[in-house]
């Protein structure tokens, strides 16, 4: 059985942002939760859980467009996190986030080569909006968009979500990515600027 409950899909209290100081006293000393966790306590891996799983799913989502795909991957996550914590180096609220979403990467990655290989849709459980027309203009925009990032690298992939999903500055991007931040200025412009191309050449076709 893993030491973290089911959780939440939405950011608890903090600022409009939703970044650190979401969860109140939780996580006063998170390098004291990270070690806990290694030592797997349950109450630690609650905290992390609740203090990172918004993050997680947040990103999954934006890749794959898809609510249950998004849960199931950011179980996965957790799971993996728990035999992996003892490599995490960095106890710090920045370096703790870019593990996990490090680990998130790559569950994508595996999640999408299952899925090619199925070739099976999966239908969405993400709650909808009550005007049926938001829906589908929602829908319709945000297909459009996930079909553009494919043409981008995954690198690009990874700064955009990071930048728009989950708001993080860019030198916390930076940060993350262990890049310059003119690189990660340079990578931003590269991907939105191919993305206004694709999106462009869709409406002309349209």
């Amino acid at each position: 059985m893993l030491p973290y409950p089911g959780g939440p899909s939405w950011r608890h209290g903090g600022d409009e942002t939703g970044r650190s100081g979401e969860v109140g006293t939780t996580l006063t000393g998170l390098a004291e939760t990270v070690q806990a966790a290694r030592r797997g306590e349950a109450e630690a891996w609650d905290t992390l859980f609740t203090r990172f799983h918004p993050d997680v799913h947040a990103y999954a989502l934006a890749r794959l467009g898809d609510w249950a795909s998004a849960e199931d991957v950011t179980q996965e996550v957790f799971a993996a996190a728990v035999s992996a914590i003892r490599r995490l180096r960095d106890d710090r609220e920045p370096a703790v986030q870019a593990w996990f979403l490090h680990i998130c990467r790559h569950k994508i990655i595996d999640h999408l080569r299952r899925s090619e290989r199925r070739r099976s849709p999966v239908a969405s459980a993400q709650p909808a909006p009550a005007d049926p027309e938001q829906v589908v203009e929602a829908r319709l925009l945000a297909g459009e968009l996930r079909a553009a990032m494919r043409g981008l690298t995954e690198d690009q992939r990874d700064v955009l979500i990071r930048r728009f999903v989950l708001d993080q500055p860019l030198e916390a991007v930076a940060g993350a990515t262990r890049r310059s931040l003119g690189a990660v200025k340079s990578m931003q412009h590269r991907a939105l600027a191919t993305l206004e191309r694709v999106l462009g050449q869709v409406e002309a076709g349209g």
